[in-house]
């Protein structure tokens, strides 16, 4: 349960990206409800909603901040992956985003390195993708983690 509470943090980079420009991005995320229950292979199925918040930098120096709300999930046992999720946010200037992500857990030092698509609604960037990689922490209190990451629009 604690690895799909580090990866599901997935810390949304919906905040507002140039195209074909680079960021780097460090997030926060605040667990919501956790539901567990018994799975197959006796690996329990959890499901943790979140509250993120984001900070980017693009290459050319510009800051962004997104908001948003993800859901995780555990990954099938034979996946190779710990988790799976998606996250809605909104950026500071109002674009709307989603973020479907993958993460796998390393349970053992609370730890996750995840990868993940966004798709762009609305906004200066709407019909565009960005493609991100990360690293979560989990919070020392269990009830959060942080994540460190880089990525590209398409």
């Amino acid at each position: 349960m604690k690895s799909l509470l580090l990866a599901t943090v997935a810390i949304c980079l919906t905040a507002g990206i140039a195209s074909a420009e680079s960021f780097t991005f460090t997030g926060r995320g605040t667990t919501g409800m956790v539901i567990a229950t018994p799975g197959p292979m006796g690996k329990p199925i959890v499901g943790v909603t979140l509250k993120i918040e984001s900070d980017l930098v693009f290459e050319g120096g510009s800051k962004e901040h997104s908001s948003g709300d993800c859901v995780g999930w555990s990954a099938p046992p034979a996946s190779g992956a710990s988790n799976n999720g998606v996250c809605a946010s909104t950026d500071s200037a109002g674009g709307k985003s989603n973020l479907f992500f993958t993460c796998i857990a390393d349970e053992k030092n609370m730890q996750s390195d995840c990868w993940g698509r966004i798709v762009f609604e609305s906004g200066k960037r709407a019909g565009k993708t960005a493609t991100l990689s990360w690293h979560n922490h989990q919070n020392a209190d269990g009830k959060g983690n942080s994540s460190v990451g880089a990525g590209n629009v398409n």
